[in-house]
């Protein structure tokens, strides 16, 4: 993994298998270990991304961050909620192309409500994101059915996808 951050980020850190993050924060320590075997375990990649239509192969290159903040914002100077920044950032390259999307994880019985989600779309749309991915113990048939009921007008450039 290179240790350059997407040009969009004024702030980030790589996905770690053992966070150096507090453990009070654990939402952020499970998605820093989420997206840590993502990067590292081939297997569970291709996986977890196919089940979104996204294809990995051997020379795929993926890159996860996590405590991502974007250029066009102030980093945690100010008391913002944590509903306000995304728990993660992941690249997909496949050497033709880039695909990014923003990830969100709740832990515990902990669910990701209508206008939280409504607010990373918006991000994603202004920051040339392809997708937001949510992760949490609501359970779904389908990736592709995510338990947040979303109009239409909202996903025309962005695709929401959920891990339960």
């Amino acid at each position: 993994m290179s240790d350059a951050r997407p040009d969009f980020l004024s702030q980030g850190a790589p996905a770690r298998l053992i966070p150096s993050i507090a453990d009070s924060k654990k939402e952020e320590r499970a998605t820093s270990i989420f997206l840590a075997a993502l990067t590292s375990v081939h297997e569970f990649r291709k996986a977890m991304l196919q089940s979104i239509n996204q294809r990995v192969g051997v020379r795929t290159k993926l890159e996860a961050w996590t405590e991502v903040v974007f250029q066009d914002e102030k980093p945690s100077k100010q008391k913002k909620s944590s509903d306000d920044r995304p728990d993660g950032l992941i690249v997909l390259d496949t050497g033709r192309k880039k695909w990014h999307a923003l990830v969100e994880a709740k832990v515990s019985g902990n669910e990701v409500g209508e206008d939280q989600l409504l607010k990373y779309i918006k991000q994603a749309k202004e920051h040339g994101i392809d997708a937001v991915i949510t992760i949490t113990n609501q359970f779904v048939a389908l990736p592709t059915h995510h338990p947040v009921s979303v109009s239409k007008k909202n996903l025309r450039s962005v695709e929401i996808f959920h891990w339960s």
